[in-house]
């Protein structure tokens, strides 16, 4: 993931009112794909069912579907997204943008104001480049500065593991070796990792069903 040797593109989140006595601070990630961006944006939408990360973490051990959901609702604004987001704005094979749940809860909330994250899907020559940028509004003191230390660590090793797994199964389908399938929502447990424990615990974050 060479972010550095690409020409990154504008975020919807680039233009978000900055927050006064905060530090405004950016992760931006990105990975290559050889596939289309119809093919990627499908495991983005399921996104709202599995984080594609490291499953022992964030899924209480469920394996996240290595096959396309028939019966995955369409998106909508608000639905509840990776967990612990909102989604905000999107458009079908182009970009969804998310908002954490808020307000943020406590002791999080000692740190950090706000976080948005954007992925968003361009082109190059025959490949597609999946874009994560992430930015929040942190307090300016030195306990805020560690805890988004420790969150940009944590976050590179959990978010590389998801591009590699949107790369891997996008690229799949489009070689036609993905197969489609009814997912069983009994199963659906959104209070199941790291992000909804840290940074949301609401019970009435119906995610799929709002």
């Amino acid at each position: 993931m060479k972010t550095k040797s690409l020409s990154i593109p504008s975020f919807i989140i680039d233009f978000t009112p900055e927050i006064p006595n905060t530090d405004c601070r950016e992760l931006i990630r990105s990975i290559e794909i050889r596939a289309e961006a119809s093919d990627i944006f499908l495991w983005l939408k399921q996104l709202r069912v599995s984080p594609y990360s490291y499953d022992f973490l964030d899924n209480r051990f469920r394996k996240s579907p290595d096959f396309i959901i028939e019966n995955l609702p369409p998106l909508k604004v608000n639905t509840h997204f990776l967990l612990a987001f909102h989604i905000s704005e999107f458009q079908e094979n182009s970009f969804i943008v998310c908002r954490f749940c808020e307000p943020i809860n406590s002791p999080v909330n000692l740190y950090m104001k706000d976080m948005l994250i954007e992925y968003r899907i361009t082109k190059k020559g025959t490949k597609s480049i999946l874009w994560c940028k992430i930015k929040g509004h942190f307090n300016t003191d030195i306990f805020s500065r560690g805890f988004f230390v420790i969150y940009s660590f944590v976050n590179k090793i959990m978010m590389t593991r998801q591009l590699k797994n949107i790369r891997k199964f996008s690229e799949s389908l489009h070689s036609g070796k993905v197969e489609t399938r009814i997912y069983d929502f009994r199963s659906f447990y959104i209070k199941s990792g790291l992000h909804w424990w840290i940074f949301c615990r609401r019970k009435n974050c119906n995610g799929l069903l709002t």
